[in-house]
Parts: structure tokens; C-alpha cells; sequence
């Protein structure tokens, strides 16, 4: 038992020189700012493979492997996991990227981008009930 400054006796769990395990000790307050660490960590892992996917369909629909919106909408989704996770920045980046991504995979697959051919509006040659 330890006394206060007006003498009064105070017994282990009033002591004012430890620290309250209602406010959270050292290691309370240790493992908060790991686990937020690990959280900000998680979402910029997720932005990063948000933005692969996002630059992903886009170099897709240049080089002909067909023009789809799934990767961006993939991408957009893990940015905004990202972006609550605590990423904020990347986050944004990553959702922005990944909505552009979005509308280039649809022009091109209407056919709006040039040199890229529509990919949803090909026909074949010839008709199949013209035989």
C-alpha cells in the first residue's frame, strides 16, 4: 500500500503511479498501434492489387485480350477496401484509376477507342442460316 499526497492509504488498484487498466496500459496502447499498423498495411496491399488490376484491363484492351470490365471493377473494389482499411491515399488513387479503367474497357469494347476493334459487335462472317 502507497500513500497520496494528503496521506491518505491507497491500496494497489487506486495507486495513481500505475497505469489504469481502464485507460489501457503500455501494452494496450503497443498492440492498438500494431494492430492499426497491420490494418494500413492490409489496404495498401490491397490498393496495390487494385491498381495492377486496374492497369491490367486497360493493357488488356490494347494488345487484343479483349476488352472486359471485370478487372477494373475488381480493382475498384479493393481500393475501397484500401481506402477503409486506413490507405486513404492510395485508396483514392486507386478507385480513381480503376473507374477510368472501367470506362476504357466499355468505349473499347464498343468500339470507340481507335485501332481497338469492338468486341462485343463482331459478327461472323458469313450467316449460319443463310446455308
Amino acid at each position: 500500500m502507497t500513500e497520496d499526497r494528503d496521506g491518505r492509504r491507497l491500496t494497489d488498484d487506486e495507486d495513481s503511479r500505475r497505469p489504469s487498466r481502464d485507460l489501457g496500459g503500455p501494452g494496450q496502447e503497443r498492440s492498438a498501434r500494431g494492430e492499426q499498423a497491420v490494418k494500413v498495411l492490409a489496404g495498401r496491399i490491397c490498393c496495390v492489387i487494385g491498381l495492377l488490376f486496374g492497369i491490367g484491363g486497360i493493357v488488356a484492351a490494347f494488345f487484343g485480350g479483349g476488352a472486359s470490365v471485370s478487372p477494373g471493377a475488381v480493382g475498384a473494389a479493393l481500393g475501397v477496401l484500401g481506402y477503409f482499411l486506413g490507405s486513404r491515399r492510395l485508396g483514392t488513387v486507386t478507385v480513381l484509376l480503376c473507374v477510368g479503367a472501367l470506362f476504357f474497357g466499355l468505349a473499347a469494347s464498343q468500339g470507340l477507342i481507335p485501332g481497338i476493334d469492338a468486341s462485343d459487335r463482331n459478327l461472323p462472317d458469313n450467316e449460319p442460316a443463310a446455308e
